[in-house]
């Protein structure tokens, strides 16, 4: 299980464990179910774990603006092992995507310090 805790803005945030070429770092992810892709990080974080380009992406944002994104090759601990994820280069926050919560269960008690749990399903 992925356990996390609501923030005090009541997002869900869960901390990950990511890692490239260039080390391991701990990242405290917003669980955004509207983001259909898995993972996204700062520039900074992509930059300090040396994650290698693989390619750019479009996405349509809730008011509508296409924007534009370098995709990056990282792994993230994910429950008990490392899977591969592609990475967005976006903003200055981790977020949490369906393609990562895919055949997962989770649950949030919605209040500040509220439990979150990412369980895979049976």
């Amino acid at each position: 299980m992925i356990a996390g805790a609501v923030n005090a803005r009541r997002e869900a945030v869960v901390p990950l464990r990511v890692r490239g070429p260039n080390g391991m770092e701990v990242v405290n992810a917003i669980v955004d179910t509207g983001f259909t892709a898995g993972l996204t990080l700062s520039r900074a974080v992509v930059q300090r774990l040396a994650l290698i380009r693989q390619s750019e992406g479009g996405a349509v944002l809730a008011d509508g603006a296409l924007r534009r994104y370098e995709i990056f090759a990282a792994e993230v601990e994910w429950g008990s092992a490392w899977r591969p994820v592609l990475v967005w280069a976006v903003g200055d926050e981790a977020l949490v995507g369906m393609r990562l919560l895919a055949h997962h269960k989770l649950q949030i008690a919605v209040t500040p310090g509220g439990l979150v749990a990412i369980e895979p399903l049976s």
